[in-house]
Protein backbone atom coordinates (compact mmCIF):
# COMPACT_ATOMS: atom_id res chain seq x y z
CA UNK A 1 0.00 0.00 0.00
CA UNK A 2 3.35 2.19 0.74
CA UNK A 3 3.43 2.76 -3.30
CA UNK A 4 0.02 4.05 -4.07
CA UNK A 5 -0.41 5.95 -1.13
CA UNK A 6 3.14 7.94 -2.26
CA UNK A 7 2.35 8.50 -5.67
CA UNK A 8 -1.24 9.70 -4.45
CA UNK A 9 1.25 12.49 -2.09
CA UNK A 10 3.35 13.42 -4.83
CA UNK A 11 0.39 13.82 -7.38
CA UNK A 12 -1.58 15.70 -4.83
CA UNK A 13 1.50 18.01 -3.90
CA UNK A 14 2.14 19.02 -7.40
CA UNK A 15 -1.30 20.18 -8.08
CA UNK A 16 -1.47 22.47 -5.30
CA UNK A 17 1.80 23.46 -6.16
CA UNK A 18 0.70 23.98 -9.92
CA UNK A 19 -2.67 26.02 -8.76
CA UNK A 20 -0.32 27.90 -6.15
CA UNK A 21 2.10 29.11 -8.88
CA UNK A 22 2.12 32.53 -9.58
CA UNK A 23 3.30 34.21 -13.27
CA UNK A 24 4.29 37.13 -15.18
CA UNK A 25 4.29 36.85 -19.26
CA UNK A 26 5.20 39.64 -21.24
CA UNK A 27 4.70 39.67 -24.37
CA UNK A 28 7.35 37.51 -26.52
CA UNK A 29 7.15 38.54 -30.38
CA UNK A 30 10.17 38.46 -32.88
CA UNK A 31 10.64 41.24 -35.57
CA UNK A 32 8.89 39.73 -39.41
CA UNK A 33 6.51 37.97 -37.48
CA UNK A 34 2.96 38.13 -38.64
CA UNK A 35 -0.78 36.80 -36.45
CA UNK A 36 -3.75 36.41 -38.25
CA UNK A 37 -6.77 37.37 -36.04
CA UNK A 38 -9.72 35.45 -36.68
CA UNK A 39 -13.09 36.46 -35.60
CA UNK A 40 -16.54 34.90 -36.26
CA UNK A 41 -19.68 35.98 -34.82
CA UNK A 42 -23.35 34.99 -34.19
CA UNK A 43 -25.85 37.64 -33.43
CA UNK A 44 -29.53 37.31 -32.90
CA UNK A 45 -31.69 40.72 -32.22
CA UNK A 46 -35.53 40.22 -31.66
CA UNK A 47 -37.44 43.48 -31.55
CA UNK A 48 -41.20 43.67 -30.98
CA UNK A 49 -43.52 46.04 -32.98
CA UNK A 50 -46.93 45.73 -32.84
CA UNK A 51 -47.11 42.87 -31.09
CA UNK A 52 -45.25 41.23 -33.11
CA UNK A 53 -41.60 40.52 -32.79
CA UNK A 54 -39.20 40.70 -35.33
CA UNK A 55 -36.31 39.21 -35.90
CA UNK A 56 -32.56 39.82 -37.39
CA UNK A 57 -29.91 37.08 -37.94
CA UNK A 58 -26.36 37.97 -38.64
CA UNK A 59 -23.30 34.98 -39.00
CA UNK A 60 -20.42 37.10 -39.49
CA UNK A 61 -16.46 36.75 -39.86
CA UNK A 62 -13.44 38.72 -40.41
CA UNK A 63 -9.88 37.96 -40.96
CA UNK A 64 -7.13 40.77 -39.72
CA UNK A 65 -3.41 40.35 -39.99
CA UNK A 66 -1.01 41.92 -37.34
CA UNK A 67 2.86 41.85 -38.57
CA UNK A 68 5.73 42.79 -36.02
CA UNK A 69 7.50 45.52 -37.85
CA UNK A 70 10.56 45.98 -35.18
CA UNK A 71 10.93 44.24 -31.97
CA UNK A 72 12.60 45.52 -28.84
CA UNK A 73 12.64 44.48 -24.74
CA UNK A 74 10.76 47.72 -24.21
CA UNK A 75 7.96 47.81 -27.06
CA UNK A 76 6.76 46.15 -30.21
CA UNK A 77 5.83 47.97 -33.16
CA UNK A 78 2.63 46.38 -34.87
CA UNK A 79 1.04 46.66 -38.49
CA UNK A 80 -2.68 46.31 -38.73
CA UNK A 81 -4.20 45.69 -41.92
CA UNK A 82 -7.78 44.09 -42.73
CA UNK A 83 -7.89 41.04 -44.76
CA UNK A 84 -11.37 39.70 -45.41
CA UNK A 85 -15.10 40.78 -44.20
CA UNK A 86 -17.67 38.31 -44.48
CA UNK A 87 -21.62 37.93 -43.54
CA UNK A 88 -24.78 36.39 -44.30
CA UNK A 89 -27.93 38.32 -42.88
CA UNK A 90 -31.46 36.88 -42.30
CA UNK A 91 -34.19 39.81 -41.88
CA UNK A 92 -37.52 40.91 -41.77
CA UNK A 93 -38.26 38.39 -45.05
CA UNK A 94 -34.63 39.41 -46.71
CA UNK A 95 -31.46 37.33 -47.43
CA UNK A 96 -28.57 38.95 -47.57
CA UNK A 97 -24.98 37.46 -48.20
CA UNK A 98 -21.37 39.08 -48.56
CA UNK A 99 -17.86 38.03 -49.05
CA UNK A 100 -14.77 40.82 -49.83
CA UNK A 101 -13.06 38.35 -51.56
CA UNK A 102 -15.91 38.05 -54.26
CA UNK A 103 -15.42 40.60 -57.34
CA UNK A 104 -19.38 40.45 -57.68
CA UNK A 105 -20.18 41.39 -54.12
CA UNK A 106 -17.82 44.34 -53.65
CA UNK A 107 -18.89 45.46 -56.58
CA UNK A 108 -22.28 45.35 -55.10
CA UNK A 109 -24.22 47.71 -52.35
CA UNK A 110 -22.69 46.46 -49.71
CA UNK A 111 -19.50 47.03 -51.63
CA UNK A 112 -18.55 50.32 -50.57
CA UNK A 113 -18.75 50.84 -46.98
CA UNK A 114 -16.84 46.82 -45.68
CA UNK A 115 -14.26 48.34 -48.84
CA UNK A 116 -13.88 51.48 -46.09
CA UNK A 117 -13.55 49.09 -43.35
CA UNK A 118 -10.85 46.84 -45.57
CA UNK A 119 -8.70 50.02 -46.20
CA UNK A 120 -8.10 51.13 -42.54
CA UNK A 121 -4.28 50.57 -41.62
CA UNK A 122 -2.55 51.53 -38.92
CA UNK A 123 0.44 50.72 -36.78
CA UNK A 124 0.70 50.75 -33.39
CA UNK A 125 3.63 50.63 -30.33
CA UNK A 126 2.29 48.25 -27.77
CA UNK A 127 4.17 47.99 -24.14
CA UNK A 128 5.36 44.13 -23.44
CA UNK A 129 2.09 43.73 -21.32
CA UNK A 130 -0.02 44.78 -24.60
CA UNK A 131 -1.07 48.18 -23.53
CA UNK A 132 -1.13 50.88 -26.86
CA UNK A 133 2.02 53.84 -26.25
CA UNK A 134 2.22 55.40 -29.76
CA UNK A 135 -0.65 55.60 -32.62
CA UNK A 136 -0.19 56.15 -36.23
CA UNK A 137 -3.00 55.88 -37.98
CA UNK A 138 -3.09 57.89 -40.93
CA UNK A 139 -5.83 59.42 -42.43
CA UNK A 140 -8.88 57.16 -42.72
CA UNK A 141 -12.10 57.70 -44.62
CA UNK A 142 -15.46 57.80 -43.17
CA UNK A 143 -17.76 55.25 -43.70
CA UNK A 144 -20.99 56.06 -45.61
CA UNK A 145 -23.48 53.65 -45.07
CA UNK A 146 -27.28 53.14 -46.02
CA UNK A 147 -30.38 52.55 -44.13
CA UNK A 148 -29.72 48.72 -45.51
CA UNK A 149 -26.36 48.49 -43.78
CA UNK A 150 -26.88 50.60 -41.03
CA UNK A 151 -28.62 47.56 -38.93
CA UNK A 152 -25.93 44.90 -40.13
CA UNK A 153 -22.66 46.92 -39.52
CA UNK A 154 -24.20 47.42 -35.69
CA UNK A 155 -25.01 43.87 -35.89
CA UNK A 156 -21.34 43.09 -37.19
CA UNK A 157 -19.46 45.64 -34.52
CA UNK A 158 -17.33 43.17 -33.01
CA UNK A 159 -16.10 41.82 -36.63
CA UNK A 160 -15.40 45.60 -37.70
CA UNK A 161 -14.15 46.61 -34.29
CA UNK A 162 -10.88 45.43 -34.66
CA UNK A 163 -10.30 48.24 -37.98
CA UNK A 164 -10.99 50.66 -35.20
CA UNK A 165 -7.43 51.20 -33.82
CA UNK A 166 -7.47 51.33 -30.13
CA UNK A 167 -6.59 54.41 -28.27
CA UNK A 168 -3.33 54.97 -26.90
CA UNK A 169 -3.07 54.41 -23.15
CA UNK A 170 -5.61 51.28 -23.93
CA UNK A 171 -5.28 47.61 -23.85
CA UNK A 172 -4.78 46.21 -27.56
CA UNK A 173 -5.87 43.08 -28.77
CA UNK A 174 -2.96 41.47 -27.70
CA UNK A 175 -3.12 42.85 -24.00
CA UNK A 176 -4.75 40.40 -22.03
CA UNK A 177 -2.33 39.76 -18.96
CA UNK A 178 -1.99 42.30 -16.32
CA UNK A 179 1.62 43.44 -15.85
CA UNK A 180 1.48 42.52 -12.58
CA UNK A 181 2.24 38.63 -11.05
CA UNK A 182 -0.86 36.65 -10.72
CA UNK A 183 -1.88 33.41 -10.20
CA UNK A 184 -5.12 31.00 -10.14
CA UNK A 185 -7.82 33.03 -8.47
CA UNK A 186 -6.57 35.98 -8.83
CA UNK A 187 -9.11 38.87 -10.36
CA UNK A 188 -8.59 42.48 -11.88
CA UNK A 189 -10.90 44.30 -13.93
CA UNK A 190 -11.23 47.14 -16.80
CA UNK A 191 -13.29 49.79 -17.82
CA UNK A 192 -15.29 50.01 -20.97
CA UNK A 193 -15.36 53.92 -22.13
CA UNK A 194 -16.32 54.79 -25.99
CA UNK A 195 -18.77 56.91 -27.09
CA UNK A 196 -21.36 54.56 -27.55
CA UNK A 197 -20.55 51.95 -25.10
CA UNK A 198 -19.61 52.24 -20.98
CA UNK A 199 -19.24 49.49 -18.94
CA UNK A 200 -16.05 47.12 -17.17
CA UNK A 201 -15.04 43.60 -17.60
CA UNK A 202 -14.24 41.17 -14.89
CA UNK A 203 -11.54 38.77 -15.08
CA UNK A 204 -10.68 35.86 -12.84
CA UNK A 205 -7.34 33.44 -13.44
CA UNK A 206 -8.89 29.64 -13.44
CA UNK A 207 -6.20 27.30 -15.06
CA UNK A 208 -2.16 27.45 -15.64
CA UNK A 209 -0.60 24.58 -17.00
CA UNK A 210 2.68 24.15 -18.82
CA UNK A 211 1.55 25.33 -21.75
CA UNK A 212 -1.23 27.54 -21.32
CA UNK A 213 -3.24 30.89 -18.87
CA UNK A 214 -7.12 30.07 -18.99
CA UNK A 215 -8.96 33.10 -18.01
CA UNK A 216 -12.83 33.19 -16.95
CA UNK A 217 -14.76 36.94 -18.05
CA UNK A 218 -17.57 38.59 -17.04
CA UNK A 219 -19.31 41.75 -16.79
CA UNK A 220 -21.78 44.38 -18.22
CA UNK A 221 -21.94 47.77 -19.92
CA UNK A 222 -24.86 50.26 -21.51
CA UNK A 223 -24.39 50.97 -25.15
CA UNK A 224 -26.21 53.53 -27.09
CA UNK A 225 -26.63 53.54 -30.65
CA UNK A 226 -27.89 55.99 -33.43
CA UNK A 227 -29.33 55.46 -36.80
CA UNK A 228 -31.58 56.55 -39.70
CA UNK A 229 -33.95 54.18 -40.81
CA UNK A 230 -36.89 55.38 -43.65
CA UNK A 231 -35.87 58.99 -42.78
CA UNK A 232 -36.24 58.44 -39.08
CA UNK A 233 -33.84 58.47 -36.71
CA UNK A 234 -33.21 55.59 -34.11
CA UNK A 235 -31.75 55.13 -30.89
CA UNK A 236 -31.08 52.10 -29.06
CA UNK A 237 -30.42 51.69 -25.30
CA UNK A 238 -29.07 48.50 -24.27
CA UNK A 239 -27.97 46.59 -21.16
CA UNK A 240 -25.93 44.09 -22.05
CA UNK A 241 -24.12 41.16 -19.91
CA UNK A 242 -21.24 39.49 -20.76
CA UNK A 243 -19.32 35.83 -20.06
CA UNK A 244 -16.83 33.86 -21.63
CA UNK A 245 -13.15 32.44 -21.71
CA UNK A 246 -9.70 33.72 -22.17
CA UNK A 247 -6.93 31.21 -23.39
CA UNK A 248 -3.62 32.57 -23.56
CA UNK A 249 -0.53 31.07 -24.39
CA UNK A 250 1.93 30.70 -21.49
CA UNK A 251 4.77 31.00 -23.24
CA UNK A 252 4.57 34.05 -25.58
CA UNK A 253 1.95 35.56 -23.34
CA UNK A 254 -0.44 35.87 -26.67
CA UNK A 255 -3.89 35.45 -26.94
CA UNK A 256 -4.80 31.77 -28.50
CA UNK A 257 -8.75 32.29 -28.27
CA UNK A 258 -11.59 34.29 -26.69
CA UNK A 259 -15.02 32.71 -26.79
CA UNK A 260 -17.69 35.31 -25.24
CA UNK A 261 -21.50 35.49 -25.34
CA UNK A 262 -23.50 38.33 -24.07
CA UNK A 263 -26.90 38.49 -23.68
CA UNK A 264 -28.83 41.95 -24.70
CA UNK A 265 -31.84 43.71 -23.16
CA UNK A 266 -33.08 47.28 -24.37
CA UNK A 267 -35.23 49.49 -25.92
CA UNK A 268 -35.33 51.65 -29.41
CA UNK A 269 -37.05 55.11 -29.60
CA UNK A 270 -38.11 56.22 -32.74
CA UNK A 271 -40.88 58.43 -34.08
CA UNK A 272 -42.91 55.08 -33.77
CA UNK A 273 -42.61 55.18 -30.15
CA UNK A 274 -40.12 52.50 -28.30
CA UNK A 275 -39.62 49.26 -28.92
CA UNK A 276 -38.12 46.34 -27.14
CA UNK A 277 -35.21 44.85 -28.00
CA UNK A 278 -33.21 41.62 -27.27
CA UNK A 279 -30.21 40.17 -28.18
CA UNK A 280 -27.82 37.68 -28.24
CA UNK A 281 -24.21 37.91 -29.47
CA UNK A 282 -21.72 34.60 -29.50
CA UNK A 283 -18.40 35.76 -31.18
CA UNK A 284 -14.62 33.60 -31.09
CA UNK A 285 -11.48 35.24 -31.52
CA UNK A 286 -8.69 33.24 -32.54
CA UNK A 287 -5.06 33.92 -32.98
CA UNK A 288 -2.56 32.07 -34.80
CA UNK A 289 1.11 32.68 -36.28
CA UNK A 290 1.24 33.37 -39.52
Amino acid sequence: MTRPILAFAISFLSSLSASAQKVTVPLKMEQGQEYEVTLVLKNTVSQQAMGQAIDFVVNGNGLHSFKVMNATEDNFTLHHEAQKIGFDFDGMGQSRKFDSNNEKDGNGPFGKPIKQFLARKYDMIVDPHGKVLLLAEGKQEKVQMDDRMAIITNMLRDVLSISEPPKKGDNSIFGVLPAHEVGVGDVWSDTIMTETVKGINNYRISAIDDATITIEISGGSTSTTKAEMMGNETTTTMSNKIKGTIIVDRNTGILKEKKTETESNGNTESTFGTLPVTAKTITTITVTRK
